[in-house]
This record gives C-alpha cells, structure tokens and sequence, in this order.
C-alpha cells in the first residue's frame, strides 16, 4: 500500500511541476511581448493618421511605423455606447500581440462595464491569452482564433485608406 501511495505521490508531483514549468514559461512570454510593445510604443505618437468609414462606423486610425521594422496600429471608435479599440502589434512583419477592448460608456457617463483581450502569438499560432471584464470571452462559442481573421480584415482595409 505504501508504495503504491508513494507512486500516487510522485506521479502527481510530476505532473504538477510540468504544469508550473509550463505556466512559468507562458508569463515570460507574455512579459517579453508587453516590454517590447511599451519599448516601442513609447516611440509612437498619439495622433489619428486616418478615418476610415467602413460598414458605416466612423474609426480613427493610428499607425505607427518604426525604424526596427515593427509596427503598432491602433483602431477606435464609439458606437451606440460602446467604445471600440482595436490594437496589433508586428514584429518584422508578423503579428505577435493584440489586444481588442469593449467598454460601455454612455453619453455624458463615465465608464460603466469593460472588456478587454490579449492575445500573444507565436509563428501565426494564438499562444496565450488574457481577458479582464465581462463581454465576449464569457460566451461558451466564441472563438478566441477570430484575432486573426480580425486582423487580416484590418490589412486590407488599410490598403484601401488613400494616402
């Protein structure tokens, strides 16, 4: 009986230490993406750089280009009480960090509810994520994989704002 106790024992310290090591490594990603996004962020300016008015939302847009081949787009909008956002951060051409926020904020309110996500990716493959607030990622059918239809529809209308 003991040794089956003690195999018992062993296996689920195993496991555990796997799951903390795997843990462990998820937050060093994450934290590795959210130092390089504020690095390079904090080259940006805060400005809209285009308005676009696609499926008959008004959005700003602000695009950030710089010199080490990264690039952040940022995207807003407030429609019907919600404010929208929208950001993508690529690193050599490659998505590696978005984030979409919801917030209700009535007219003439101050925020009332929030949602946000973030998603951390890895050679086009969803590594991660963190959500915070009540909205999207509480519903059973949702589909955290959609950033990246999301974002390849941010592309192409990007190249149809003129310059």
């Amino acid at each position: 009986m003991k040794k089956i106790f003690l195999t018992v024992l062993i296996i689920l310290g195993t496991l555990n230490c796997s799951s903390q090591s795997k843990k462990t490594n998820e937050e060093k990603f994450r934290l590795a993406i959210n130092e390089e996004f504020d690095s390079n962020f904090r080259n940006c300016s805060s400005g809209i750089d285009a308005v676009s008015n696609y499926k008959g939302k008004k959005e700003f847009w602000n695009i950030c280009e710089l010199e080490n081949d990264n690039r952040i787009i940022t995207i807003e909008s407030h429609e019907d009480d919600t404010y929208f956002q929208e950001i993508y951060f690529e690193k050599n051409g490659n998505l590696i960090y978005a984030k979409e926020t919801e917030n209700y904020i009535p007219k003439n309110h101050f925020t009332q509810k929030i949602w946000n996500c973030e998603f951390y990716i890895k050679n086009l493959e969803l590594v991660s994520l963190i959500s915070l607030g009540h909205g999207k990622t509480e519903d059973d059918k949702w589909d955290p994989d959609v950033i990246f239809e999301m974002y390849k529809n941010r592309l192409t209308e990007l190249k149809q704002i003129k310059k």
